[in-house]
């Protein structure tokens, strides 16, 4: 991550937008999201206010339909960011830094991000600071669907709530504003965990705003998104009775291995470089040695300074 100079700084300073253009794209891009995502956000904020109702119950017919969805979803915002970066093509060029790192070190960095805001919500869900409950699956006529559904959870989301944000307002705002726009909007798809659910899915989904605006690669968002983070979903079409726990297992095996993966380098990192400023701190307390001075030569005194030879007469 950057420093938090970098974060709330525009990269091109030289460059002034219209304050009136950016007001209209943040509200629009706002618009937009409520509207793709209408049926998720009200279902979530039914599920916040009744945390203790029954799960619902989704027909086949239910199960297309929203399969049917999540590919508007995916094709609007396809087409919105291949738009996007085809209209600012010549402004994103000083927008945006080099794109930097491989598919895995983009990887890693999204999987941190997850494993950390998972350990930060069930500390506050733990302390009674923030509810954050597993909601009951909902029954469903077709597990494949579920399934399929679940693991397509990425094409539907980060093309909209990761790039799009990021091709659209790059320059414009700093990034770190980005970031929390694009996160708040993400908590409110998962108010149905509680108010944890919303603080878990605001810091991953910041998170995938700074992942896409250093890698630009999207599609390990969205595959880390449906074949990591929703990898219990292959639960519904697995017959076997164990499946559930070596899939939970393996969610937390990968999300956290992927922290430490993230931490212990950038950690070893820091204590070389503590080391290196001690070192040079210490030598520049020590005084340097004064080697010894040679001697001067004996130099016998002026002859004007000696007394006159006695002369005799």
């Amino acid at each position: 991550m950057p420093n938090g100079t970098q974060v709330w700084v525009r990269p091109d300073s030289s460059y002034r937008p219209n304050l009136l253009v950016t007001i209209g794209l943040l509200l629009g891009l706002a618009c937009l999201w409520t509207l793709l995502f209408s049926i998720s956000i009200l279902g979530s904020l039914w599920r916040f206010s009744e945390p203790d109702a029954a799960a619902p119950v989704l027909s086949a017919a239910d199960q297309r339909a929203d399969l049917a969805v999540l590919v508007v979803q995916f094709v609007v915002g396809s087409i919105a960011v291949a738009s996007v970066l085809l209209i600012r093509k010549r402004t994103l060029a000083a927008a945006l830094p080099a794109r930097r790192g491989s598919a895995a070190d983009a990887a890693v960095a999204f999987c941190a991000a997850i494993a950390a805001s998972s350990a930060l919500v069930l500390a506050l869900d733990s302390s009674g600071l923030a509810r954050f409950d597993i909601s009951v699956p909902a029954v469903v006529e077709s597990p494949a669907l579920a399934a399929l559904s679940a693991v397509s959870a990425g094409l539907r989301e980060e093309p909209l709530m990761a790039a799009l944000p990021v091709v659209l307002l790059a320059g414009r705002v700093p990034i770190g504003a980005i970031m929390v726009v694009a996160g708040v909007m993400r908590g409110f798809l998962y108010l149905y965990f509680g108010g944890g659910g919303f603080v878990w899915a605001a810091l991953w989904g910041a998170a995938a705003v700074w992942v896409y605006f250093k890698y630009r690669r999207l599609w390990v968002l969205v595959v880390v998104h449906g074949l990591i983070m929703n990898i219990q979903a292959f639960d519904r079409v697995i017959g076997y009775d164990s499946a559930a726990m070596v899939l939970q297992w393996a969610n937390i095996l990968i999300l956290f291995g992927a922290l430490t993966l993230w931490i212990v380098p950038r950690a070893l990192s820091s204590v070389r470089l503590g080391d290196r400023r001690g070192d040079l701190r210490t030598s520049d307390l020590v005084e340097p040695e004064v080697s010894d001075v040679p001697e001067l030569p004996h130099v016998p005194p002026d002859d004007a300074s000696r007394k006159p030879p006695a002369v005799s007469p």
